[in-house]
């Protein structure tokens, strides 16, 4: 028998914030995303790109929602995100189908050439929707875990001993910014200099100082003290950091590590990375979760620390020209 369900857009209520923060939770369960950490990706999101959320009831349940957007990450024009998450006690009932129907429905008034998605390799329900529509897996980022009580540092300590004596220095954000005003634009610039060599299927679009300033260091999971500068003589060389979050305070997430290309293969990001293991440690944290691209020598590097690999992210594309030409 079929399910009568009823789609509409999101409204930015408490009502409807708790409603969707419950059916990611059911969807991902092991993402604890609160209320105010999505309030707070909404409230920053920059306006001026396409973006419209909707969701599903059941009996006036939330089961279901769904985004189509211009990927505000990786802009070109005619290329577009749609995603949607469905509750598992709810699958298979026409609701994703549904969603998606009015998603390209929607898209098809901006002639797109390229519809993007992703999901996780052990998401079996969400692999086959996805290649049924004509989607094709373009990079695949696997997740790791570091079990940070298990952390030993000896085996690295040459690494950090060499970084030291080199007169490198590695401080917390916190510290930096106490004496340094423009911290903030050396950060955004330092983190686009570093993101030119993280593998990516398009290339990337550089926020506003602005939308940073915003967004990134307004974010509830960002702590100065977790965030790890790397100094040559006062200049920026590379930077690590570890992310709050707020619905699992054990575990800390991996954002953004990377050193100038002047600086690589002298340990540095060994040494900044077994430094942001060490605030864990001290944080009391029990899990540090990052991923990377397959190919990526920070995966390698997270390897030796003693991540272990979970289930990958994958990045999936639909060319609609070929669509359009075969039918």
């Amino acid at each position: 028998m079929a399910t009568e369900f009823a789609i509409r857009p999101f409204e930015t209520t408490d009502e409807d914030y708790e409603g969707f923060a419950a059916v990611e939770l059911a969807v991902w369960p092991q993402y604890r995303d609160t209320v105010a950490e999505w309030k707070h990706r909404d409230e920053t999101r920059d306006p001026k790109y396409l973006f419209h959320r909707f969701v599903v009831e059941v009996e006036g349940i939330m089961v279901a929602s769904g985004i189509y957007c211009e990927p505000w990450w990786s802009l070109r024009p005619g290329k577009y995100f749609v995603n949607m998450s469905v509750h598992p006690d709810y699958r298979r009932r026409g609701i994703g189908t549904a969603l998606y129907n009015l998603f390209m429905d929607a898209l098809s008034d901006h002639d797109p050439d390229t519809v993007i998605s992703n999901t996780r390799e052990d998401q079996a329900d969400a692999l086959r929707f996805l290649a049924k529509r004509g989607f094709r897996q373009r990079m695949r980022f696997p997740v790791s875990h570091l079990d940070v009580a298990a952390f030993d540092p000896t085996p690295f300590g040459s690494k950090v001993a060499s970084v030291e004596a080199s007169g490198i220095a590695i401080r917390p954000l916190a510290e930096v910014a106490a004496t340094d005003p423009d911290w903030k634009r050396k950060l955004w610039d330092l983190e686009w200099e570093l993101l030119q060599d993280v593998p990516s299927p398009e290339p990337l679009t550089r926020q506003t100082f602005e939308n940073f300033e915003e967004r990134q260091l307004g974010d509830p999971g960002f702590n100065p003290d977790a965030l790890f500068i790397a100094l040559d003589a006062g200049r920026w060389v590379g930077t690590s950091g570890l992310w709050m979050a707020e619905g699992d305070p054990e575990k800390l997430y991996t954002g953004l590590t990377g050193v100038v290309r002047s600086h690589r293969r002298r340990g540095l990001a060994t040494a900044m990375k077994v430094r942001a293991i060490a605030f864990a440690q001290a944080y009391g944290a029990r899990i540090i979760e990052t991923d990377n691209e397959e190919n990526n020598p920070m995966y390698d590097l997270n390897m030796q620390l003693g991540f272990k690999r979970q289930p990958a992210w994958l990045a999936f594309e639909k060319q609609m020209k070929e669509e359009k030409e075969e039918a």
